[in-house]
């Protein structure tokens, strides 16, 4: 009962999650650049068009890197790729922006939990499926800020995409923890120094989580130990490479100036913040269908899950974690791309302490049930109809939910239910038109000094900003040379 029951839903969790894809996928085709995706890519978009050279482009990037790093920020790999987005190569190539995201992130998710579901937990790849397919399912369709989390490359690569990376990097330690394979060593390493080189949000939890792993081998007398410890040095070495950059100053002479010590405090405030607005119905729903297939676990594995309050302690700080840069750095949490990864990283630790603290209560039950005597014990029969009981009640709880979710509107803010809603309202097609119009007049060199009306059409997920209204803004000056312009702005 319980296998077949773990199969069917693998299957149609899947479907789903495939059919969903391939929704938001179909939106990608029109999305198109703003920003700082013509912002940083002036100069690399230049020798393309003048080379036609990958190497050279890739050179120009370098470069970029160089003069970020003393006049402006030091995140080094993040800033390599802000100076390489899609359009260099083509206004069309942008297209691929939202699938790379997504089955970066979707593949980072299945990626990571391979080892621990079905290494850890001993259990089967259908429960790898059904959990990894409900998990992505969870995040991508109720992060609350799609746009710039899968659609606007600078911003959705700068933090979905480091998150993802983030997730094949512990994917590979798991992997080198379990089976002690030394080719997951230079692939570990290299990630750490990309990673380091990327956003802090998800770098400060990485960190921590790598040494804690270090600490936890060593204690148990493991030569793992000093491997793992030594990918946290290199993580540390290019969050120090990072941080030292003079630019980094120059950038901060305009932002909040806080303490390291009240960061941490208003961090950890934030934190039940978060757990107040995200803990509903969505996550509830999540939990309520693994609860079944995380119960059956419990019988495979020796774990005692003892330390319910402690584990959930330091789930809950490397979750705050995530929040202090913002807070370090600007006084407040962020802008919505980095909120959007606070809340992947929000629904995958409290589920990871949900099925801690179930697996406590599985151990209560099963020392309070071995503790009376005589009683006698449930046949097969007597347990399969208890399965089947469950499942209905697992059904039938699920349903509600739904139903409520439905009733309450919050089914309409799903990413993909947004995304067919805009295709066929024609908003997509409407804004794609007057991108289209706009584009024939930036490639038009008899106009040098280009005056736009606003966007008609401002599809949701699709339309992230826009060019401002001064000619003399930086943003503009540097968008203006990207299309070889004397001046370009909006006419609000």
């Amino acid at each position: 009962m319980y296998q077949k029951c773990e199969k069917i839903v693998s299957y149609g969790l899947f479907f789903l999650l495939c059919a969903s894809l391939l929704i938001l996928m179909y939106l990608g085709r029109y999305n198109h650049p703003t920003g700082d995706d013509y912002y940083y890519a002036g100069t690399t978009k230049q020798v393309w068009n003048e080379t036609g050279s990958i190497f050279a482009v890739v050179g120009e990037a370098a470069k970029g890197v160089a003069r970020e790093y003393v006049h402006w920020q030091g995140t080094y790999s993040a800033m390599f790729l802000m100076y390489l987005p899609p359009n260099v190569f083509g206004e069309s190539g942008y297209r691929l922006v939202t699938a790379m995201m997504l089955l970066l992130y979707a593949g980072g998710v299945f990626y990571l939990l391979k080892p621990i579901l079905c290494g850890v937990l001993r259990g089967s790849l259908h429960l790898w499926c059904l959990v990894s397919s409900a998990f992505v399912l969870l995040t991508i369709q109720t992060v609350p800020f799609q746009g710039e989390s899968f659609f606007w490359y600078n911003g959705s690569m700068y933090y979905t995409g480091f998150f993802a990376v983030t997730l094949f990097f512990f994917g590979s330690l798991c992997r080198y923890i379990l089976a002690g394979r030394k080719r997951y060593l230079p692939v570990m390493a290299l990630l750490s120094l990309f990673l380091a080189g990327g956003n802090y949000v998800s770098l400060l939890p990485c960190i921590l989580l790598t040494l804690t792993a270090s600490v936890f081998l060593l204690k148990k007398r493991s030569k793992k130990g000093i491997a793992i410890g030594i990918m946290a040095v290199l993580l540390l070495a290019g969050l120090a490479v990072s941080a030292m950059a003079p630019g980094n100053q120059v950038r901060q002479d305009g932002l909040w100036d806080m303490s390291a010590t009240k960061a941490i405090l208003k961090s950890l405030l934030q934190g039940l913040s978060y757990l107040w607005a995200w803990l509903r119905g969505w996550w509830f729903m999540t939990a309520i269908l693994l609860t079944p297939f995380f119960w059956k676990t419990y019988g495979k594995i020796p774990f005692s899950f003892k330390y319910p309050v402690l584990v959930l302690g330091y789930l809950y700080g490397i979750f705050c974690s995530m929040s202090c840069p913002t807070f370090y750095a600007m006084n407040s949490t962020g802008p919505a791309r980095a909120l959007a990864i606070v809340y992947y990283g929000f629904m995958l630790f409290t589920l990871m302490g949900y099925y801690y603290l179930l697996g406590w209560f599985y151990r209560w039950q099963s020392r309070r049930a071995e503790a009376k005597t005589g009683k006698e014990r449930p046949t097969h029969k007597r347990e399969a109809a208890n399965g089947k009981r469950a499942f209905g009640i697992l059904a039938v709880s699920i349903s509600i939910l739904f139903i409520f979710r439905i009733a309450t509107g919050e089914f309409a803010r799903c990413s993909s239910v947004k995304a067919v809603r805009i295709l066929l309202s024609g908003e997509a097609y409407a804004y794609e038109q007057e991108y289209q119009e706009r584009l024939k007049v930036l490639k038009d060199p008899s106009v040098q000094d280009v005056v736009f009306l606003p966007y008609e059409h401002q599809p949701e997920m699709l339309f992230v900003g826009d060019f401002t209204g001064d000619a003399e803004n930086e943003n503009n000056v540097r968008i203006a040379r990207y299309f070889n312009k004397n001046s370009i702005r909006v006419q609000y």
